[in-house]
């Protein structure tokens, strides 16, 4: 009894509480029509005018509310007192103001000093080949050089004068003056749309738009590391959007590794030497570095986050690798790939970024690929290569500029299908990365399962592959060629550590076998149909890997002596011929010399005449190529890492595919290896 009586007087109190007698009257439609508990109609509820929080000096004073309107506050004009309000700008307001024009005024004096230093180094080169002038003897060949192209550097360089450093002893006005008077010289000779606005090496104004134009011809098609269209307005405009001089320096050093005299063919079918300019292969090494220089310096002064410097550090990784400096263009390259994910917001258009985004990492994943060595920036497995763009865009036809002048004369034109290549390029490192996480542990223990899903979309890749980049018998576009190369190239070394496996069985491995050698072979067949149409001159640097590694599978796994020493003689022409654009190409066949040497090959005198000073060289600059003496699938380290019963299990899922398992789809018709490299 008590408890209910409990019960109740809790009920009452909580009944009688203002909350529920207020809840209470909301809720009866009875009580709310008769206007019981409704507020009184008589009182008028206060407008809130608005009120700002810099308040103008009367109201200050006045410690008043103040609405901010101008030209006259609503008290102030109440007031009579128009003419008097005025507004003072906040402190903290002002303080922001006043730090970012300071940031900003810091960021364009570091990167006027830069180019400062820059024209001062060239005042002084200039002042040494003036005092040289005065020599009757020196003045005539000065001057020759001066009209055939070659930099103030070059020449100080071969009149073996030391650079004259006088600026330091001067007062810190005088430099200053002394400084400003040679960026005018500078940009005195400069015009608007001048390409050599964006460069202080001294060369022709058609030299720089001639490697401007091999790069985009060569070289951008297949490392696609910004938009074209966009990079070129921005250059031709002298606008640093898409564009900045430490990229141009680092695109014309790039290109420097083209520089070749060619010949052409006349109206009477002879052969005939193209317009190029007297440059020896010594001056165009210095070239290059001058303009590696004058990039990486300017780099000192520009902030990393910012998308040209990304993509300046993306070339110049291009030009480390082809100068044969694997280890800097790694440290280049991760500088680049951890830039884009700290970049500041969208500076260029979304379509430009993403086009830079998977242009290096996919550079990134076929450089790891070639070392063997798991990648430190992560590649999305589920993000699909340029899925928010057309890559059957309009894009401008392909031309294959070679020479300076040909920009003058009427050259082929095909349609060029940069972007379609670079899309399918990125999907098959997609693949490529996933095969490298698998062998370097990342997922386990290597199953056959694993490989055998990996080697399905391979498969899948190819025959997936748009009808404008399959392969027939006419002449491919030269970055379709790689990419089918790099196909090839990423099938032999995907199942080259299984044929390293025991306890195979017999039929099954020599199947497996065969299969490595014929996708070699593809790879090399199409190897020589680029030498054919473009000659190795005009190769990129991992191109040079592609050969060696496809070369390297034909002679050691293939039986037939004659073909094993066709493609010896095919690997060495060939880096030979490269060699004169490329260092690079001198380690790799030091490297290619020492595997045929393991394989107890034979090596004729002809192939160590024609190495020359290479073969000299030792371990140390091996080393420098690609942090390795070889450029070898290291199969002693993978074969831990794989599972115990692989090789039964592996041959058991290989059956599964049939006449699949190393088809030769997407071959073109009559390509045999012993023909073409017997031509």
């Amino acid at each position: 009894m008590s408890g209910e009586a409990s019960n109740r007087t809790m009920q009452d109190k909580m009944s009688s509480s203002p909350e529920s007698v207020a809840a209470a009257r909301s809720l009866d439609p009875a009580r709310a029509s008769a206007g019981v508990g409704a507020p009184q109609t008589g009182r008028k509820r206060k407008v809130v005018e608005p009120v700002t929080s810099n308040a103008c000096t009367n109201c200050k004073r006045a410690r008043a509310k103040c609405d901010g309107a101008t030209p006259a506050c609503r008290r102030c004009a109440n007031r009579d007192q128009q003419h008097e309000c005025r507004y003072e700008i906040h402190t903290k307001t002002a303080k922001e103001q006043m730090v970012r024009e300071i940031l900003t005024l810091q960021t364009r004096m570091e990167q006027l000093q830069g180019r400062n230093d820059a024209l001062e180094k060239e005042n002084n080169l200039i002042g040494s080949i003036i005092a040289s002038l005065q020599n009757d003897e020196e003045g005539p060949e000065i001057l020759r050089r001066l009209k055939h192209g070659e930099s103030n550097q070059m020449i100080a360089t071969w009149l073996g004068r030391p650079v004259a450093h006088g600026t330091s002893a001067l007062s810190p006005t005088a430099e200053r003056n002394l400084n400003s008077a040679i960026a005018n010289y500078h940009r005195s000779f400069v015009e608007d749309h001048d390409p050599r606005y964006w460069t202080n090496v001294s060369v022709d104004r058609d030299l720089i738009e001639h490697l401007i134009r091999l790069y985009f011809t060569w070289i951008h098609p297949v490392h696609m590391f910004f938009d074209e269209g966009s990079f070129l307005e921005s250059f031709n405009g002298c606008t640093d959007v898409y564009c900045s001089s430490s990229l141009v320096n680092a695109i014309c050093a790039m290109s420097c590794f083209l520089l070749h005299t060619a010949w052409r063919t006349d109206s009477d079918g002879r052969q005939i030497e193209a317009v190029q300019l007297e440059l020896t292969p010594t001056a165009v090494s210095f070239l290059r570095e001058q303009f590696m220089a004058e990039a990486k310096a300017m780099m000192d002064h520009i902030r990393i986050d910012k998308m040209t410097s990304i993509q300046t550090y993306a070339v110049i990784f291009l030009v480390d690798v082809a100068c044969g400096r694997g280890l800097e263009a790694l440290a280049h390259l991760r500088v680049s790939t951890e830039a884009l994910t700290a970049k500041r917001p969208i500076e260029q258009s979304s379509e430009a970024e993403d086009i830079v985004s998977w242009g290096i990492l996919t550079a990134q994943t076929a450089w790891w690929g070639f070392l063997f060595m798991k990648p430190t920036a992560p590649m999305s497995t589920s993000a699909h290569p340029f899925e928010k763009m057309d890559t059957y865009q309009a894009e401008s036809d392909w031309v294959p500029h070679k020479q300076l002048g040909d920009e003058n004369v009427d050259l082929p034109r095909r349609p060029g299908y940069r972007l379609l290549t670079s899309g399918e390029h990125a999907k098959l490192y997609r693949i490529v990365h996933e095969t490298i996480l698998v062998y370097c542990g990342s997922r386990g223990k290597v199953t056959a399962h694993g490989l055998a899903v990996l080697y399905e979309r391979y498969m899948s890749w190819m025959e997936n592959l748009p009808t404008e980049l399959k392969i027939d018998d006419s002449d491919p576009l030269p970055h379709v060629l790689f990419l089918h190369i790099q196909y090839y190239t990423a099938m032999v070394n995907l199942l080259q550590p299984l044929l390293h496996l025991s306890n195979h069985h017999q039929a099954s491995f020599d199947q497996l076998l065969n299969s490595l050698v014929q996708y070699a072979k593809i790879g090399v067949e199409l190897l020589f149909r680029y030498k054919t149409a473009y000659s190795d001159h005009f190769v990129t640097p991992l191109q040079l890997f592609c050969l060696v590694h496809l070369c390297d599978a034909v002679v050691r796994y293939d039986a037939q002596g004659e073909v094993t020493n066709k493609a010896i003689r095919f690997c060495m022409s060939s880096l030979e011929e490269a060699k004169t654009g490329y260092p690079l190409a001198g380690p790799l066949q030091k490297m290619f010399r020492a595997a045929l040497s393991e394989y107890n090959l034979p090596f004729s005198k002809e192939f160590e005449l024609m190495m020359g000073s290479t073969l000299r060289m030792g371990s140390e600059e091996l080393l420098r190529v690609c942090s390795r003496l070889t450029y070898r699938v290291p199969i002693s380290q993978l074969l831990p890492s794989m599972d115990s019963d692989l090789s039964r299990q592996f041959m058991v899922e290989w059956q599964k595919y049939g006449d699949r398992a190393g088809s030769s789809k997407g071959k073109p018709k009559s390509m045999d290896i012993g023909t073409m490299l017997n031509a």
